[in-house]
């Protein structure tokens, strides 16, 4: 289906957006590079039979800052994507997203329920359930260095320690990598802090207000995954292993289209129930000859 770019204003912010196809609405959140530019294959397997939605975060690559100093930041974004998803009238949707945006979908499932109709997360950045407290001090000294060494941490950080093959990342592009440049330092200052509340921890009753489908990465460091095992446990949620790490959609984009595709129509009876007479007409057909 033909991608469809725009700039649309919600909640005082001007996002970028970009959709594609029609249907029952999925919304393809962004991680900590904030930009939706990965997602592409994703969205366009997704979009013969939904209606897809990605957009860069606000104060990244493309979307404008929140007019209100301070609403930048983990807590902050699901409220402002809720805003944005009301404005469009497509909810309840399926919400897909990793790392940072991870914890904008589960915050959306737990807290903004009614615009939820299932999350699937992928390798949630779970600060205060780390296994291992010196790897989250270690992120956090990040915040310490200059504009310049940060931008030249996290490229190599996202290319070589968040993808198990660094080539598909490279294949998005010179212009997407350009606009990562600038989406490096907001990130590191703004998403990537660990004082006070800035990440929750969420408890079963919480992960349980809406249908939960959660992954991992089997390559990516083991000290990661166990936050996330920990957390889905307390609600029973069982976790899959994809061969890839924090980016699923650079690097297995047709396995990450087909489990978000599998999930989100499992919670769509309407869905499910024009497969059955799609198939119940291929068995007719075939029944004929």
């Amino acid at each position: 289906m033909a991608l469809k770019d725009f700039h649309h204003v919600a909640g005082g912010i001007n996002w970028y957006c970009e959709r594609r196809g029609n249907g029952p609405a999925i919304i393809l959140v962004p991680s900590g590079e904030g930009d939706c530019g990965s997602f592409a294959k994703v969205a366009d397997a997704l979009s013969d039979e939904f209606t897809v939605l990605s957009f860069d975060t606000p104060g990244f690559s493309r979307s404008g800052a929140p007019p209100i100093p301070g609403k930048q930041n983990t807590l902050a974004l699901a409220e402002q994507i809720g805003e944005l998803v009301e404005s469009f009238a497509v909810g309840p949707a399926t919400f897909y997203g990793s790392g940072s945006g991870g914890i904008a979908v589960l915050n959306l499932a737990a807290y903004h329920s009614s615009l939820v109709r299932n999350a699937i997360v992928h390798e949630v950045e779970l600060v205060k359930d780390y296994a291992f407290p010196d790897m989250a001090a270690a992120l956090q000294a990040m915040n310490l260095l200059d504009d310049t060494s940060i931008v030249a941490v996290c490229r190599d950080l996202f290319r070589t320690q968040m993808n198990q093959n660094p080539q598909p990342w490279d294949d998005l592009g010179w212009q997407y990598h350009l606009r990562l440049e600038k989406n490096f330092v907001p990130w590191v200052r703004h998403y990537l802090i660990h004082d006070g509340d800035a990440f929750p921890s969420y408890s079963g009753a919480e992960l349980q207000r809406r249908p939960v489908a959660w992954s991992i990465g089997g390559y990516s460091p083991v000290w990661f995954g166990i936050s996330n095992l920990r957390v889905a446990q307390r609600a029973g949620i069982d976790v899959e292993i994809f061969k890839c790490r924090h980016f699923p959609q650079v690097e297995i984009p047709e396995t990450l289209a087909s489990h978000i595709r599998r999930h989100a129509r499992g919670h769509m009876p309407e869905l499910q129930k024009s497969n059955r007479k799609a198939i119940g007409r291929q068995k007719v057909t075939r029944g004929k000859k």
